[in-house]
C-alpha cells in the first residue's frame, strides 16, 4: 500500500499558505444540514440524539460547519480565508463511511471571479500532487441560467419550481415534459372559492367520513394543496417557454463551442445574456493561457443541486474512472440563508481524497 504522508503534508502546507487551518467540531447539529445541504447529503448522514432529545449527526462536510462559525464571530462581513484537511462521514453506497476532505472556503472576498480561478487552480494543483495532471474540467454558470430564467415569459408561480430542479436533470426533465402537456384540473364548481369556508367544509366532510384529522393531512393542508393545483393549472406556459428551456440545458461539451451556441440562443429568442456570457468567455480564456493541459467542458445545466450556488460552479473528474475528485464555486446565498443581515459573497471547494489516493494506485 502507497504511503502518501509526503503528498499531504505538502497539501496541508499549500492550504495554510493561503489560509487559517480549521477544525469544526466532529459533533454537528444535524438541522443545519436538514436545512441547507441538500436531499443528497441529507439521507447520508450518520446521526445521533443528545440527552435533551436534540439530534446530532457526524460532520458531513466542512463548508456549513465553518461558515456557521464565522457568523458567530466578530469577524462576519470581513475577508476570511479558512483551509482544512480531515476527516468527514457519510453514508455511501461503496466504501467507508469515514473519509478524509480537504478545502478551502474564502468568505467575503474582495474579488469573488478572482478567487474563484486561485480556488479552481488549487483544486487542479492537488489533483497533480497525486499523479492526475489533466483532470477534465466540467464547468457550469448558474448566473447564465438565472439569468435567462429572470428573463423568459414564464408565469411567476412556475419560475422557483424551475430554478429549484436546476442541477437536477432526472427532475427537471419531469418538470418540463409535465408543462409541456399541462395537467387538467377538474375542480369542482360549486365548492366555495374563500378558503376559510372550503376549509370548513372539508373539515365537515372529513368528520362526516370518520376520519381524524390527527391520522392524516389537515383540512388545511388539502385546501392549500387544492389551491396550488388551480393555481397551476391556470398558469399556462407557453411551448417557445419550454422548448427554450430545453435547448439552452441541452447544450453542453468543449467549452468555447457551448459559449457561442449560447450566444447564438440569446440573439434568436431576444434575450440578453451579455453580462454572464462575458464572465464565461473571460473565464476560459483564462483557463486556456493557464492550465492549457486541462480540457473544459461546458454544461448549461449543470450545477450543485444546492440553491445557495449562485456563479461559477466546477468538478474535476478523473480521466481513467470519471470519478469527481474536486469541486467547487460561489456561493453567494448560504451566509445569508444561515441568518447573516445582508448578501455575504462565498467561494470554495473540495477535494476527495480517498478518490485521489486510489486512483494514484491504479
Amino acid at each position: 500500500m502507497m504511503d502518501f504522508t509526503k503528498q499531504r503534508s505538502v497539501l496541508g502546507a499549500r492550504i495554510a499558505a493561503v489560509a487559517e487551518l480549521v477544525s469544526p467540531d466532529i459533533l454537528q447539529p444535524a438541522d443545519l444540514f436538514f436545512d441547507l445541504a441538500g436531499e443528497d447529503i441529507g439521507r447520508r448522514l450518520m446521526l445521533t440524539n443528545g440527552p435533551d432529545g436534540t439530534t446530532y449527526c457526524l460532520r458531513p462536510d466542512f463548508t456549513l460547519p465553518i461558515a456557521a462559525q464565522y457568523l458567530a464571530s466578530n469577524a462576519v462581513g470581513q475577508t476570511q480565508s479558512f483551509g482544512y484537511l480531515g476527516p468527514v462521514f457519510r453514508q455511501r453506497d461503496h466504501g467507508p463511511f469515514e473519509f478524509d476532505q480537504a478545502g478551502l472556503e474564502f468568505l467575503a472576498p474582495k474579488d469573488s471571479d478572482q478567487t474563484f480561478s486561485s480556488i479552481m487552480h488549487f483544486a487542479i494543483d492537488a489533483c497533480a500532487l497525486y499523479g492526475e495532471t489533466a483532470p477534465r474540467l466540467h464547468l457550469g454558470a448558474v448566473d447564465l441560467f438565472e439569468t435567462l430564467l429572470a428573463n423568459l415569459k414564464l408565469p411567476e408561480v412556475w419560475r422557483p419550481r424551475v430554478r429549484d430542479r436546476f442541477g437536477h436533470d432526472a427532475a427537471m426533465g419531469r418538470l418540463l415534459d409535465r408543462l409541456a402537456v399541462p395537467e387538467q384540473f377538474n375542480g369542482e364548481n360549486d365548492l366555495p372559492t374563500d378558503d376559510k369556508e372550503l376549509t370548513q367544509k372539508v373539515a365537515t366532510d372529513m368528520e362526516a367520513a370518520g376520519l381524524s384529522p390527527y391520522s392524516g393531512r389537515q383540512a388545511e393542508e388539502i385546501v392549500a394543496r387544492y389551491r396550488e393545483k388551480q393555481m397551476l393549472a391556470q398558469a399556462a406556459v407557453s411551448p417557445k417557454t419550454v422548448r427554450v428551456l430545453r435547448e439552452f440545458l441541452s447544450i453542453s461539451g468543449p467549452a468555447a463551442e457551448q459559449a457561442f451556441l449560447v450566444a447564438g440562443l440569446a440573439k434568436k429568442i431576444g434575450i440578453n445574456l451579455d453580462a454572464p456570457l462575458e464572465k464565461l468567455m473571460s473565464r476560459l480564456t483564462e483557463l486556456k493561457a493557464t492550465a492549457p493541459q486541462i480540457e473544459v467542458e461546458f454544461d448549461a445545466g449543470f450545477s450543485p443541486r444546492l440553491d445557495y450556488y449562485t456563479g461559477h460552479v466546477f468538478e474535476l473528474t478523473a480521466n481513467k474512472t470519471g470519478e469527481v475528485l474536486a469541486s467547487g464555486g460561489q456561493y453567494d446565498r448560504l451566509l445569508e440563508r444561515m441568518g447573516a443581515s445582508d448578501r455575504i459573497s462565498a467561494v470554495g471547494c473540495a477535494i476527495w481524497l480517498d478518490r485521489l489516493e486510489l486512483g494514484a494506485t491504479r
